[in-house]
């Protein structure tokens, strides 16, 4: 029967909302329900309805860890993962031992499937996520959990019928042809994204000529300084590529006279639109 209720889990859980937004409707048992504030590093704080069982309050293992920039998988009937970005985490129906990067834990009690969610302990699960139970109101069992990490580790942009990827592991930036399926790879020079304390954001201009300008932010959220990667295509190929660190006013590319301007730690280049040119060179 477990087995069953297991596979049935994994068959809908894609149509179940990725977390219960707090006020949602009750089921028939909605009194195993308690409220549960999550507070992540990246900043965002989220109220959800959490399960109360036998004195134990419990998580939702596919949930949280969508939250948390994981993604989910089964290996084999019984054993449910969360993978990332240097962060992998395994439990399994029936036993209170899970596995935190290779690591054995005792979560104090093994998983509990009900309506559609796989839970876990709470305490276990904000652990193996690099945060903690910070506090529990005995009169309504409201539950605080804070330092939430986010392992999200894969960033994406698509134009003109290519896919443009950043993965955290190497920094480069992946582009797919999306008919073809040929992919390149450009090294960029990111090193260590962490989203827990950086924005990175992808964007695209085209210029009246037909090049195509790919930027990219890695924005410190507390300081506001950003680096700026620079890509120039031209007819999908490469041209031109630059890279500043530590910038703090926001910097036009396209010029209002239609040449285009690259940055990096040394020197200010004037590009030509159309042919990709550099046509002037200064000192910064």
């Amino acid at each position: 029967m477990k087995t069953k209720r297991w596979k049935y889990a994994v068959a809908i859980i894609f149509m179940m909302s990725v977390l219960f937004p707090f006020g949602a409707p009750k089921s028939d048992a909605a009194s195993k329900y308690v409220e549960l504030e999550l507070q992540w590093k990246d900043g965002r704080i989220n109220h959800i309805q959490t399960l109360l069982k036998d004195g134990v309050t419990y998580g939702s293992f596919f949930s949280l860890g969508s939250g948390a920039g994981l993604n989910w998988k089964m290996e084999g009937e019984n054993t449910a993962v969360l993978s990332g970005y240097n962060k992998r985490v395994v439990v399994r129906m029936g036993s209170k031992i899970a596995e935190v990067n290779g690591r054995k834990v005792d979560m104090g009690r093994e998983p509990v499937w009900y309506i559609s969610h796989l839970y876990v302990p709470i305490k276990f699960l904000a652990s193996a996520l690099d945060g903690e139970l910070a506090n529990q109101d005995l009169k309504t069992g409201k539950v605080t959990v804070t330092g939430l990490s986010n392992y999200k580790d894969t960033f994406y942009g698509s134009v003109m019928g290519y896919n443009y990827t950043i993965r955290a592991a190497t920094g480069d930036i992946e582009i797919t042809n999306v008919y073809t399926g040929q992919k390149n790879s450009i090294p960029l020079g990111i090193k260590d994204i962490d989203v827990n304390t950086h924005d990175l954001t992808i964007d695209f201009k085209l210029t009246p000529k037909n090049l195509l300008v790919v930027t990219v932010e890695y924005t410190n959220r507390k300081t506001k300084d950003y680096d700026l990667y620079t890509l120039i295509f031209k007819n999908q190929g490469l041209i031109r590529k630059s890279a500043a660190h530590g910038l703090m006013e926001k910097f036009e590319i396209l010029k209002p006279d239609g040449t285009i301007q690259l940055m990096d730690d040394q020197n200010l280049r004037v590009i030509d639109d159309g042919s990709g040119s550099v046509l002037e060179v200064t000192a910064r």
